[in-house]
C-alpha cells in the first residue's frame, strides 16, 4: 500500500471510531496510541523521502509512473481484463525472431466462440459481454507458465501465445481450453454443438526456423486449423504443423 494511502486509512479509521463512540462512552486510548505512533512513522518515511528526492525527480518519478499505468491500460481489453491485440502485435515478432535463434519451437492457439451471434441475438449483449469475460479467464487459467499468454484478437475471437510449446504440449492446452470452457456450463440453447457456450480451436506448432517465423505465417496456418475445426462440426480442435 503506498505511502498516501495508508495515511488516508489511519484517518479514515480514526474518524470512524469517533463518530461511532457515544456520549457516555470511551474512546479506546491504547487503539489511538497505536494510530497516532504509525501515523508518526508515516510522516518520518515522507520527511526521509523528501530530504532524499529534489522535487524534479519527484515529478519525474510521478510522469514515469503515470506512463507506466497508460501503457498498462493500452495493452489489456477493457471488457476482459486480458491482454488486447495491440500487445500481441508489439511482442509476437520479437518473441518468434528470439525462437528462431534459439532454435525453439512455438506454438499458437486462436479459439472463436461458437454461435456467438446467436448467442448474442437470444440472450442480448449484456450477456454475451458476461459470457466472454467468463470464456477469457477460462483460457488464461489453461496457462501455466509466465511466458505463455493469452489476448482478446476481437470480437469473440482469442489467440494464445506459447514459446517453447510442441506439438504434445500445445495439443495437452488445446484439450484444457475445451473442457475448461465447456465446464463454465453457460446455457446455450442455439448452439448446435453442445447445450452450452463451447469454443473452437486453431492450432499451429511452428517447428525450428533458424530465420524465425513471420507472424502473417503463423496467423495464416492457424487460422486454416480454425476453420477446419469448425467446418468439422465445433466443439473441438483442429491441429495443422508448420514447417520449413
Amino acid at each position: 500500500m503506498g505511502l498516501f494511502l495508508r495515511e488516508q486509512e489511519l484517518y479514515d479509521n480514526a474518524v470512524a471510531v469517533l463518530l461511532g463512540a457515544d456520549d457516555d462512552s470511551l474512546i479506546d486510548i491504547a487503539q489511538f496510541g497505536k494510530m497516532v505512533e504509525e501515523y508518526g512513522k508515516l510522516l518520518k518515511q515522507f520527511k526521509r523521502y523528501r530530504e532524499a528526492t529534489s522535487p524534479e525527480e519527484r515529478n519525474v518519478r510521478h510522469l514515469d509512473t503515470d506512463k507506466h499505468e497508460m501503457l498498462n491500460t493500452l495493452h489489456y481489453d477493457v471488457l476482459t481484463g486480458i491482454f488486447n491485440k495491440r500487445y500481441l502485435d508489439e511482442h509476437i515478432e520479437s518473441i518468434l525472431q528470439n525462437m528462431g535463434r534459439m532454435g525453439d519451437v512455438v506454438s499458437i492457439v486462436k479459439a472463436d466462440v461458437d454461435f456467438f451471434k446467436q448467442f448474442n441475438d437470444l440472450y442480448g449483449h449484456a450477456a454475451g459481454d458476461t459470457c466472454l469475460r467468463s470464456v477469457a479467464e477460462a483460457l488464461k487459467t489453461c496457462l501455466y507458465r509466465n511466458h505463455d499468454f493469452v489476448v482478446r484478437y476481437g470480437g469473440e475471437e482469442f489467440i494464445a501465445v506459447m514459446p517453447h510449446t510442441n506439438e504434445d504440449g500445445a495439443r495437452r492446452v488445446a484439450d484444457r481450453m475445451l473442457e475448461k470452457v465447456r465446464a463454465l456450463k453457460v446455457p446455450h440453447s442455439t448452439n448446435d454443438a453442445f447445450e452450452y457456450v463451447t469454443i473452437s480451436i486453431g492450432l499451429v506448432t511452428g517447428e525450428k526456423n533458424p530465420s524465425g517465423w513471420a507472424p502473417e505465417e503463423l496467423y495464416g496456418r492457424v487460422e486454416e486449423a480454425l476453420l477446419k475445426a469448425k467446418s468439422c462440426g465445433k466443439n473441438q480442435y483442429a491441429y495443422l504443423g508448420l514447417s520449413l
